[in-house]
C-alpha cells in the first residue's frame, strides 16, 4: 500500500438516498488548510469582486468566512459525487459509498457501467452539477453585490470559482478524471473493446498527471513565480499530479494484463419460449432438451421476461395444462438484460442481484441475441 491509496480509516457521517457518506481522516487536514488560506487572504488583503471593493476583514470575521466558504466548497464536492451516484442509480447500478478524501471525492459503484452510454452519462453528471453550482453561486454573487453585502459577495464568489475549477479540471481527458471516463466511453462505443478504451484513457491520465507534476516543479523553481511565493499551489499541483499518475499507471497495467471478458464472449444462443405456450408443453417438449434453470421469454426477438424453474415449483401440477408461460414468468425489467459489451464481471453481479441467476443479452436495437446463466459460465471457464 502506498501513500496515495485511500486508507480504510474513515468515519460515516450520513446516509443520503440510502448511500453511506464517509470522510477520510486526512480530509480534516485539507479542511483546516483551506480555512487558514482563505482567512489569511481575507484578513491581510483587499479583494476586488464584481466591482465591489472588499477591504481586509477583522481576524474573527475572516476565520468565520473561511470556515463558511470551506464548508460550501466541500458541500459542492459532495454534490458533485452525489450527482455521479444518482445517475448511476438511474442506470440500475447500486452505490457502495461516497467518500470525501484529500484529493476530492469518490462515488464507489458496486458494479461497472454495463455499456458506453451508461459510462458516459455517469461520468458527465459530476461536472454538469459543478457547472450548475457555479452558475447559481455567480448569480448569488451578483445579487449580493447589488445589495452591497461585501462578505457575502466574497463567499459566493469563491464557491462559484471553486466549482468552475472543479468542473473544468475534472473534464481533462485522462482516467480517473471524469473527462477520462468520458473518453473511455467514447472509445468503448467506437471500438466495442472496453479493455482498449481503458488502456488509452489511462495513458491520457498518465500524461495529465505528469504535466501537473512538471507544472508544480516549474512554478516552484521559476524566478517569476517564486516572487509570489506560490508554495501551496506548487505542492498541491505536484501531489495531485502524483495521485493521478499513480492511479492511471495502475489502470493501464491492469488493462494490459487482465482479460476483460464481455458477455458476448460467454453468452449462448437464446433458447426462447413464447409467452402464450402452455406450461405442460414447455415441461414435456422443451425442458428435456435444454437443461437450463431459466429461459428467456420472447416474441419476434423481443424480450418479454424470464421463466425460472424455481417459479414453476409454486404452480400445482394439475394447473400446468391450463396455465400459460406468461402467467408464471417474471416480466422484463432492467435487471434481466444487459448489452453485449457489458463486462462479464458486471453481468455476474447483475445475475446475483436479480434473483434468477441469469441474464438476457439485448443489443442496441432491442433484439435478444444471447442468454447467460451463472452455472454455464463456470462450465465454460473449466472447459
Amino acid at each position: 500500500m502506498n501513500v496515495f491509496q485511500l486508507v480504510k480509516r474513515q468515519i460515516t457521517i450520513a446516509r443520503v438516498y440510502d448511500i453511506p457518506v464517509r470522510i477520510d481522516y486526512r480530509w480534516f487536514a485539507v479542511v483546516i488548510l483551506s480555512v487558514w488560506l482563505i482567512a489569511s487572504n481575507l484578513q491581510n488583503h483587499a479583494i476586488q469582486v464584481v466591482n465591489v471593493q472588499v477591504p481586509p476583514h477583522a481576524p474573527i470575521t475572516a476565520w468565520l468566512l473561511g470556515l463558511i466558504t470551506t464548508a460550501g466548497l466541500f458541500l459542492s464536492v459532495f454534490g458533485h459525487e452525489l450527482a455521479h451516484a444518482l445517475m448511476a442509480k438511474a442506470e440500475g447500478i447500486e452505490i457502495e459509498e461516497i467518500v470525501l478524501h484529500p484529493f476530492g471525492g469518490l462515488a464507489r459503484l458496486k458494479t461497472d457501467p454495463q455499456n458506453p452510454r451508461a459510462e458516459f452519462r455517469i461520468a458527465l453528471a459530476g461536472p454538469a452539477s459543478s457547472f450548475l453550482f457555479a452558475i447559481l453561486a455567480f448569480v448569488a454573487t451578483k445579487i449580493a453585490a447589488m445589495g452591497d453585502y461585501e462578505s457575502t459577495v466574497v463567499v459566493f464568489f469563491l464557491i462559484a470559482a471553486g466549482n468552475l475549477l472543479l468542473a473544468l479540471f475534472n473534464l481533462f481527458p485522462g482516467y480517473p478524471l471524469d473527462g477520462g471516463r468520458v473518453l473511455r466511453a467514447l472509445i468503448w462505443r467506437r471500438t466495442g473493446d472496453i479493455k482498449d478504451a481503458t488502456r488509452k484513457a489511462g495513458i491520457c491520465g498518465i500524461l495529465i498527471g505528469g504535466m501537473l507534476v512538471l507544472f508544480g516543479i516549474y512554478i516552484l523553481i521559476s524566478p517569476n513565480w517564486r516572487a509570489a511565493q506560490p508554495y501551496f499551489m506548487s505542492v498541491w499541483s505536484i501531489l495531485v499530479g502524483l495521485f493521478l499518475l499513480d492511479t492511471a499507471l495502475k489502470v493501464v497495467k491492469s488493462a494490459q494484463h487482465a482479460r476483460l471478458v464481455t458477455v458476448s464472449d460467454a453468452m449462448s444462443p437464446p433458447v426462447t419460449i413464447d409467452p402464450g405456450l402452455m406450461v405442460t408443453r414447455f415441461v414435456d417438449h422443451i425442458l428435456p432438451l435444454h437443461r437450463q434453470t431459466s429461459f428467456p421469454v420472447a416474441v419476434s426477438g423481443r424480450l418479454h421476461g424470464i421463466l425460472s424453474l424455481e417459479d414453476l415449483k409454486s404452480l400445482p401440477r394439475d394447473r400446468w395444462a391450463t396455465t400459460r408461460v406468461q402467467a408464471v414468468m417474471r416480466p422484463v425489467k432492467p435487471g434481466f438484460f444487459v448489452e453485449p459489451a457489458t463486462t462479464l464481471d458486471s453481468a455476474q453481479s447483475v445475475m446475483k442481484e436479480n434473483g434468477v441467476g441469469a441474464v438476457a443479452i439485448v443489443n442496441a436495437r432491442g433484439e435478444l441475441v444471447g442468454f447467460l446463466q451463472r452455472g454455464s459460465i463456470k462450465r465454460r471457464s473449466k472447459s
